[in-house]
């Protein structure tokens, strides 16, 4: 069971809360003005990690994850976990001694089993069980997800396998990353538009509603889910590298799972046994669109959101659609900035043809396919190495995340998900008057469970 505080990330604050009871989002001081935005962080009593073999999912990371005593363990459905290997093919072709893949897909002969496909799924089981674990005895209200696809594809299956429903809003280009291999049934609303758009309905939609808004990048255990995919690459007694990596390479849209990532490496650090190097987090967009690559470049801490038209004209053009956030929490204390910035790190842009031609060398050497989002990192690490700012001895930790889709389809019967309703930003407020959504979760949720 994890005992933590939630601590703010300002530099000009550090305000600790002792009690998560509120599914707390925002610092008071933020609230109140008194400073700017500014992510959470979750402070454990734990400082050394034990990895829980005997519990499901992502929970055997229980000692860093904000859920208090709760965790899910559905009866329906299987919980997918993190996968680590050390690569053999794809290190010798670019010449790297020590190139470990968080492979985040689905590939049961190396132990993958995510059938959504992609690392969103851990998020989806942190989220759900800090939800129950902060508003118990009371129940939480459904949750509004908002999503390019493959997060909304994570919250649909996790919250099938317990029986709650949920309200995922998602844009057109990403309703094809929805299907999974059983049935499930939660309202999908589809937005003419791109993510942004999806965005933006989902605030109303909770808004208006009453629903419940996760909180996207601000959510702590959103975050400390995604980081159990670096926690396990470092520590995990089989599949672990047993040491912090200097290079981690991740494809981003928001830059959430790259933030998540950096936070795990600084717990591994305070933990003491897995050396004390800085690990640099590096994240990679796809060109045309790469707004938070476009900010960093510039230098400094300002953001500037993509323009509505500039938006709509690049994104369809991107290959790796769910890396397409046109307001990535770039400035914010603890977010996209602060993470490149304090680690050391890099951001990389690379093109629609450097992602297929990665995609192909990945499935040539190591034997499985990826997504067009996972070829981006191993295309950008493929550039890393060819300046030189990654070595031969080097340790380098590959997240490839949104993988394994061939090989699932073809051993698994999949189900898409068929849209509830279909709407253009404009014409929001007019579905909002016809919708009626469930507001109260039902008495007994099999599969959320207390620690003994």
């Amino acid at each position: 069971m994890a005992i933590y505080e939630l601590q703010c990330a300002h530099p000009d604050c550090g305000r600790r809360y002792e009690k998560d009871d509120t599914f707390r989002l925002h610092c008071e001081d933020e609230i109140s003005g008194f400073h700017g935005p500014a992510l959470l962080r979750a402070c454990y009593e734990t400082q050394r990690l034990e990895v829980r073999g005997d519990l499901p999912g992502i929970f055997k990371y229980s000692d860093w994850l904000p859920t208090g005593n709760t965790y899910i363990s559905p009866a329906r459905f299987e919980l997918g976990g993190p996968c680590t290997y050390k690569s053999q093919g794809l290190s010798k072709n670019l010449g790297l001694e020590h190139l470990f893949v968080a492979f985040s897909g689905y590939w049961p002969e190396k132990g993958a089993t995510l059938v959504t496909g992609s690392f969103k799924e851990f998020e989806a089981q942190a989220t759900i069980a800090r939800s129950f674990s902060v508003f118990r005895p009371k129940r939480p209200a459904p949750l509004v997800i908002s999503s390019a696809g493959n997060t909304a594809c994570g919250f649909n299956y996790v919250t099938s396998a317990l029986g709650l429903p949920v309200y995922l809003v998602v844009p057109e280009a990403g309703l094809s990353e929805l299907s999974v291999p059983v049935e499930t049934a939660p309202t999908l609303i589809v937005v003419r538009g791109d993510y942004y758009d999806a965005i933006c309905v989902a605030e109303q939609l909770a808004t208006e509603k009453g629903l419940m808004r996760e909180g996207g990048a601000r959510n702590v255990a959103r975050r400390a889910g995604l980081g159990v995919a670096a926690l396990h690459s470092v520590a995990h007694p089989k599949q672990g590298s047993g040491a912090l990596f200097d290079h981690y390479f991740q494809a981003v849209g928001s830059g959430t799972g790259a933030i998540a990532a950096h936070e795990a490496f600084q717990l591994l650090r305070r933990d003491g046994r897995f050396g004390d190097r800085t690990t640099r987090v590096h994240m990679v967009q796809n060109a045309p669109f790469s707004p938070i690559v476009d900010a960093w470049e510039a230098g400094g801490r300002s953001f500037e959101a993509v323009e509505d038209l500039v938006a709509k004209e690049r994104i369809p053009s991107v290959t790796a659609q769910v890396l397409t956030n046109r307001r990535p929490p770039y400035s914010i204390a603890g977010g996209v900035y602060d993470t490149l910035g304090d680690s050391g790190g890099s951001a990389w842009r690379v093109t629609n043809s450097q992602i297929y031609r990665a995609g192909t060398l990945f499935r040539e050497l190591e034997g499985i396919d990826i997504g067009p989002a996972a070829a981006a990192a191993v295309a950008a690490l493929q550039q890393a190495v060819s300046m030189s700012q990654v070595r031969r001895e080097d340790r380098v930790l590959l997240h490839v995340t949104g993988a394994g889709g061939e090989k699932l389809r073809s051993e698994k019967q999949m189900h898409p998900v068929r849209p509830a309703f279909t709407i253009t930003p404009e014409a929001s407020h007019e579905f909002f008057d016809r919708l009626d959504p469930i507001k109260v979760l039902p008495d007994a949720i099999e599969g959320v469970l207390l620690y003994s």
